[in-house]
């Protein structure tokens, strides 16, 4: 999944800042690649190992001019970026904050969204809810499937149009990869 979306994080137009979030960093591997791309990048993530893992890699890689890290939780994020990614971060969202956080992301945005969320299916559902019944000590954290029609919608009332789509799945790991542009007025 990594692989594609650096595929598909155009630098912006000749003139415009190329600046970059990447909200819920992890350990920091797409920031990194954003910066080797010339992205200037701000990481977050709520978890402080991983934020400092992402300044550590950076430090490492020789790039700790170009990536700046912090703890932070999505709602905490302000500024203004040519390219927002978050990826495996909003699939822990029901549909409503799901809604509230990907328009808050779209909000710093202007020009390229980048994000993953776990795309509704029956046969997923069901097998949810079969492990439902498995002690929460057996279990990893839920998982909240949200319909292709609400990313849609929502993107199309943040002025955002989709450009790339792609499912990516590998065993239990279900999740849809989201290119979306800002629509030019």
């Amino acid at each position: 999944m990594l692989g594609l979306a650096q595929q598909w994080a155009e630098l912006p137009p000749a003139g415009t800042p190329a600046t970059a979030l990447d909200a819920g960093c992890g350990t920091g591997l797409f920031s990194l690649a954003l910066a080797r791309r010339g992205f200037q990048v701000s990481a977050s993530d709520l978890a402080p190992q991983m934020a400092e893992a992402t300044a550590q890699a950076a430090l490492n890689a020789g790039l700790g001019d170009r990536v700046t890290s912090r703890v932070s939780d999505l709602e905490e994020l302000s500024g203004n970026y040519s390219l927002v990614a978050c990826f495996d971060v909003l699939i822990h969202y029901s549909s409503e904050p799901f809604v509230q956080m990907l328009s808050h992301l779209a909000s710093l945005c202007d020009n390229t969204l980048l994000f993953t969320y776990a795309p509704y299916s029956q046969l997923l559902a069901a097998l949810h809810r079969v492990g439902g019944f498995f002690p929460h000590s057996q279990r990893r954290t839920e998982i909240q499937m949200i319909h292709d029609r609400t990313v849609r919608e929502t993107l199309a009332k943040c002025g955002f149009s989709i450009s790339r789509s792609q499912r990516v799945s590998s065993g239990f790991y279900h999740v849809t990869l989201i290119q979306a542009r800002r629509r030019q007025a």
